[in-house]
């Protein structure tokens, strides 16, 4: 997967569709890498965490920023949810 089209689909699913592959975030917004990693997978999307973390770095919009840990990502701008609901 490209970088414009790994950042599209974070896009996609860190702030509008989470549910379309089985992603949940929490209250703040954050998903596990993990687990968004698995999810891209059984959708038929090859993710790895170097390809998520060079996403984060080079897009110049910075969409997205990591957990101090390193072990989660959100999107940086606010999320539209299947209930309505916007989270920052």
């Amino acid at each position: 997967m490209k970088i414009t089209e790994t950042s599209k689909f974070l896009s996609y699913v860190l702030r509008h569709q989470p549910q379309s592959i089985g992603l949940t975030l929490d209250s703040e917004g954050w998903a596990q890498i993990d687990t968004l990693i698995a999810g891209a997978a059984k959708a038929g999307r090859k993710l790895d965490r170097a390809l998520i973390e060079k996403v984060v770095e080079t897009r110049d919009k910075k969409r997205f920023s990591l957990s101090p840990d390193g072990t989660r990502i959100r999107a940086v701008q606010g999320h539209s949810t299947k209930d309505g609901g916007t989270h920052l």
